[in-house]
């Protein structure tokens, strides 16, 4: 656990090298309700629980080294245990709330051969992770963690790579879709890989399986077993031995490239400080799933930033160009990825309220960083935007920073960009993983922000460099570029439960011109989106997003000025989070306070849906709602919606039609403050 934090007297150190009776290790979270269980006989293993339902039966877990063997097995001998309690709150500069529960009861299980297992159970979840205290350095072969269901008919919502790259499912964008299907049927060849979040679905509660603090090693993820139609194994990606440069256009170069492509894999995950901890095997509960996306395990697991001076870290809002592709009309000068053009951007966000511009793909000549396009004057457009307030954040593919990263981010840190939104890294093994921390160090020194785009879902890494502000991992927006071959609005509501629970998503959301159910035609030049206008305005507030990108164009939004002005002053982080309502794939509610400011944000998928949605979160007293909700023609004209005002009370229900693929977006003020 982590330091800093008040900790309350310890329930006891345990005794001795324990008999053979004493092989089971319970422990519960403070309210009760949910229980993690570690058993050596007759092998080493771990079962959840929630209000005594067994969530996940008895399932095996193992680490294999190279010098020290096996670490688990039948064979595992505990020498001591110890347990005890934490408490406190996490400050939370940067978050979905603005101080997270740290209330725990921690189990630390001591084996024979210098390793032990750590148990910990929240209100929000439970997990457990390997420790080792070994000399020298270790070579971590593989880590076997069994995910063991009651019955093969249990209900998961999964989304799978089912290898993008030639058949190797460990080199994927992380972006496919989430589909929900019974454990059995899950495919269980050389190629099917699922990855987390895993949500499962319970009578009378729900799971998310995923991690937290994966620092220095490879992401977990999921195979069906062939043998148990009721199991899930693990899979770890081997550590890359052999990497070459590729490109979709080129194939493999000389040339620097987008990726790093592995072409052979070592036999092992990754060589480590033999005397440290691994990643936590987390399992967030609840009752219902509708709660997932408000429970903080995740982030409270992580390793807490090193002390130090973070408030130069400024969350806000983006205004993108590669979305719309630097579509601005109705100007004197001709469109595209040049310095008039990006002069507009930063005019038009100075005007909006936004903090940020990007210059994605193009202002430097084709993957040479150094190398500036004459057309992009990036030094004039960074002075230029200093001067307005708005910062520059510069897109890079990550193999222009391999083995460079410190001469990179020096230079343009010196230049005066905010910072970088790095791409393409599209693995989650351990060089990757590695390389990822070793960024956001550089750049937290020279106080630079990071996105980092094309990668694996987040694990609490943003609460150990508070620098780094988003992920991708998510079949966003950006989708809408070409045809695809997934229900879009089921898509949106499914993700709320699924991949944002593990963390901030950059989904890119605010379309301005939309389209009801089968009018939609994808492009690349003139992109839209599925869905109501108001589903767009919605997901500003419903997706947590610190840094969070306007997708469309200053020309669409200055169509649009009443839409943009609700969607530039939603915030991006936040004091509170409450979960009103969901239902996976279906719809979405939940509502957002920042300062004494409430955003209620709900979405629903093409079936719509009539509602009541309680505002009980609001605090006492009256309160000006102002409230964006589908238009009574928005079926046939995604662009239809309705403005109104209201006063409200935290006793009142705003009852709700949602069109198909519709939303809700309402900022609640409270009356006697100025508005």
């Amino acid at each position: 656990m982590t330091d800093g934090v008040k900790m309350t007297a310890c329930f006891a150190a345990a005794l001795c090298a324990c008999a053979a009776w004493a092989q089971t290790f319970g422990l519960k979270s403070p309210n009760g309700k949910n229980e993690i269980r570690l058993s050596t006989e007759p092998a080493l293993s771990y079962t959840v629980l929630r209000d005594g339902q067994t969530l996940v039966a008895p399932s095996a877990i193992s680490m294999t080294f190279a010098q020290q063997g096996l670490l688990g097995g039948a064979n595992a001998k505990v020498k001591t245990s110890a347990t005890r309690s934490v408490a406190g709150k996490i400050p939370t500069p940067i978050y979905k709330k603005a101080l997270v529960d740290e209330s725990a009861n921690v189990t630390v299980v001591s084996f024979e051969g210098d390793w032990s297992i750590a148990l910990v159970a929240r209100d929000d979840g439970v997990a457990f992770r390997f420790e080792t205290e070994f000399s020298g350095f270790a070579r971590v072969v593989d880590e076997s963690v069994e995910v063991v269901f009651p019955t093969p008919e249990q209900d998961v919502v999964y989304a799978s790579s089912n290898g993008d790259w030639k058949g190797d499912p460990f080199q994927c964008s992380w972006e496919k879709w989430y589909l929900p299907g019974k454990v059995k049927d899950l495919g269980c060849g050389p190629t099917n890989l699922y990855y987390a979040p895993l949500t499962v679905l319970y009578k009378g509660a729900a799971m998310a399986v995923t991690e937290s603090d994966l620092r220095d090693y490879a992401g977990w993820n999921f195979r069906r077993d062939a043998a148990n139609p009721a199991k899930l194994v693990s899979a770890f990606a081997k550590w890359p031995a052999e990497t070459v440069n590729f490109d979709w256009a080129l194939g493999v170069t000389e040339q620097p490239t987008r990726y790093k492509k592995v072409e052979r894999r070592a036999d092992h995950v990754v060589e480590t400080p033999g005397t440290r901890t691994y990643p936590w095997r987390l399992f967030l509960l609840a009752d219902d799933v509708a709660q997932l996306p408000a429970q903080d395990a995740v982030y409270a697991l992580a390793a807490p930033a090193a002390p130090g001076d973070w408030s130069w870290v400024k969350p806000g809002k983006v205004a993108w160009d590669w979305w719309n592709c630097w579509n601005v009309s109705g100007v004197d000068f001709r469109a595209g990825c040049n310095t008039r053009t990006y002069e507009y951007y930063i005019d038009f966000a100075r005007k909006s309220g936004l903090e940020y511009v990007i210059f994605d793909a193009g202002w430097s000549r084709q993957f040479k960083i150094f190398e500036i396009n004459p057309a992009v004057d990036v030094p004039h457009l960074i002075k230029y935007a200093r001067k307005r307030g708005v910062g520059i954040i510069l897109w890079a593919a990550w193999a222009q920073f391999v083995g460079r990263e410190e001469q990179v981010v020096e230079y343009y840190a010196k230049m005066g960009a905010a910072g970088f939104k790095v791409d393409f890294m599209d693995r989650d093994d351990a060089d990757v993983v590695q390389f990822l921390e070793k960024l956001a160090k550089v750049c937290a020194k020279h106080r630079m922000l990071l996105d980092y785009h094309g990668m694996y879902k987040p694990t609490g890494l943003q609460r150990t460099y508070p620098n780094v502000l988003n992920f991708e991992g998510v079949a966003g927006l950006e989708q809408m570029k070409w045809d695809r071959p997934y229900d879009a609005m089921s898509n949106d509501c499914v993700l709320v439960y699924t991949r944002m629970v593990a963390g901030p998503m950059d989904y890119t959301p605010g379309a301005m011109r939309n389209f009801a159910r089968g009018t939609y035609a994808a492009s690349v030049a003139k992109p839209g989106s599925e869905g109501t206008r108001v589903h767009q305005m919605a997901m500003m507030a419903l997706y947590e997003a610190p840094l969070q990108m306007l997708c469309d164009s200053p020309t669409q939004y200055l169509k649009n000025r009443e839409c943009l002005a609700f969607m530039a002053d939603v915030p991006t982080v936040w004091d509170d989070t409450v979960c009103i309502e969901g239902k996976i794939g279906a719809f979405a509610a939940i509502a957002r306070r920042k300062g004494e400011t409430w955003y209620l944000s709900a979405i629903a998928n093409w079936d719509g849906a009539e509602k009541e949605v309680a505002l009980g979160f609001l605090g006492e007293g009256k309160w000006k709602a102002e409230i964006f909700r589908d238009g009574v023609n928005a079926d046939r004209d995604a662009e239809d919606y309705v403005r109104e005002t209201k006063t409200v009370t935290a006793a009142d229900k705003l009852k709700i039609k949602f069109a198909p693929g519709g939303g809700l977006a309402v900022k609640f003020t409270k009356k006697g403050m100025l508005w």
